[in-house]
């Protein structure tokens, strides 16, 4: 590994930036920086794509991914809203969101999704965060997740399973 970065036993990723995770995120799942500023995405269902309106948040709600570990498929959006829900949105259209994909979620993997609520008790999103975004990506991946009451290794199953 390059720049720094060390791997530990359990997995965890040091000294990597909030940055540099967010840039795999989006690289691992298709996804650019250009979803950001589009009016609107689609959510895929299986072979359904419903589109759905971009509220304008999207750049936190994908370090949310980075820093739970949640992965960007219909379960991990489920997850990621329902610590999203837990750990305190910001407007009543994440709000509809994240209960649709919990919602979904509840009805694929209900098992799951209630030990992502129960382990996401206490913590914070960065939906109510004065600290600009360009401060968040230069941050410590380890220290957003102290940021958020999120543990070092992320919210995520494997992360659980590491623990």
């Amino acid at each position: 590994m390059s720049g720094g970065m060390t791997r530990k036993p359990d997995g965890i990723v040091g000294g990597m930036t909030v940055r540099e995770g967010r840039d795999r995120f989006l690289a691992d799942h298709s996804l650019d920086l250009d979803s950001y500023t589009a009016p609107g995405y689609l959510l895929a269902i299986g072979r359904l794509r419903v589109p759905l309106p971009n509220p304008g948040l999207l750049s936190l709600h994908d370090l949310h991914h980075v820093a739970t570990g949640f992965g960007s498929g219909l379960l991990g959006e489920a997850e990621v809203s329902a610590f999203e829900l837990r750990a305190g949105c910001r407007s009543f259209m994440v709000h509809i969101l994240c209960i649709g994909a919990v919602l979904l979620g509840m009805i694929i993997a209900p098992r799951r999704i209630m030990g992502v609520w129960k382990r996401s008790r206490g913590a914070r999103t960065l939906y109510h965060t004065a600290i600009p975004y360009d401060a968040l990506l230069d941050m410590d991946l380890v220290e957003l997740r102290q940021l958020l009451g999120i543990p070092p290794g992320g919210l995520s199953r494997k992360a659980v399973e590491r623990a």
